[in-house]
């Protein structure tokens, strides 16, 4: 039985509620573990809160051209083949795709399934059929850029259903974006997205041999925005960030 504090709190709560609405005040639900892909950088992880980018979401990175996008996008994807078996995907639209690139930043190359589409309408389709068959563990989308050439109307349609899809599967769909190419669509039905930029090349001699940068959390739907995060990539033979 109810104590007489839980009862009276009960009566002021139920008041509160019709005056104010039910949403207005509310018990605290029960936190939901979200399944998610390390970014294997473990200060990003812990900054993210759910342990890195959550899974049956759109997230999104953003940044310049060797702004580190792509290797943080790698990274995740290698994070993914740590799973037995699980299979990603990169839909290259600006046909830039260098598997040599990502098996040095550790993926399996026979788990990877590389999609070239003519343009961004076929690119957006075929995102949405390998999110439906819920048989990926994530998904980059590479040249988002292209989607500002197609009627906006199907760009808008594609995005907005390709975000109610993904929450019913354990796919992370990940969208590289340049910062001058940035959709409003996107970055409302994103659940997570990143800034990164380059702070400065790493060199020994004359040769480079990695990059510092920051990654900011610009928005975050299941945790908290804000944070900005240092982060270093090195280049020796693989691929390797912040020491993995």
């Amino acid at each position: 039985m109810p104590s007489r504090r839980q009862r009276k709190l009960d009566a002021v709560v139920a008041r509160l509620q019709l005056q104010y609405g039910a949403r207005a005040i509310q018990k605290a639900a029960t936190p939901v573990h979200v399944p998610h892909l390390s970014t294997t950088f473990p200060d990003l992880d812990t900054a993210l809160s759910v342990g890195g980018l959550p899974r049956g979401r759109l997230n999104e990175i953003v940044g310049p051209a060797t702004s580190g996008k792509v290797t943080l996008a790698a990274k995740i994807l290698s994070a993914a083949h740590g799973d037995p078996g699980a299979l990603v995907a990169w839909l290259d639209l600006p046909r830039t795709c260098d598997s040599d690139y990502l098996h040095r930043c550790g993926l399996d190359l026979g788990r990877l399934l590389v999609v070239r589409p003519r343009d961004g309408a076929d690119a957006l389709a075929i995102a949405l059929h390998l999110v439906e068959s819920d048989s990926l563990a994530a998904i980059v989308f590479d040249g988002t850029a292209e989607l500002a050439h197609i009627d906006p109307s199907v760009a808008v349609g594609h995005l907005e259903r390709l975000a109610a899809v993904v929450t019913q599967t354990r796919t992370a769909v990940i969208f590289l974006t340049e910062p001058r190419a940035q959709s409003r669509t996107l970055a409302h039905v994103a659940t997570v997205r990143l800034a990164i930029r380059r702070e400065q090349w790493i060199t020994r001699g004359k040769d480079v041999r990695g990059y510092e940068g920051q990654v900011e959390i610009l928005k975050h739907k299941l945790g908290r925005a804000g944070a900005v995060v240092p982060i270093r990539i090195t280049f020796n033979g693989t691929v390797r960030g912040d020491g993995l």
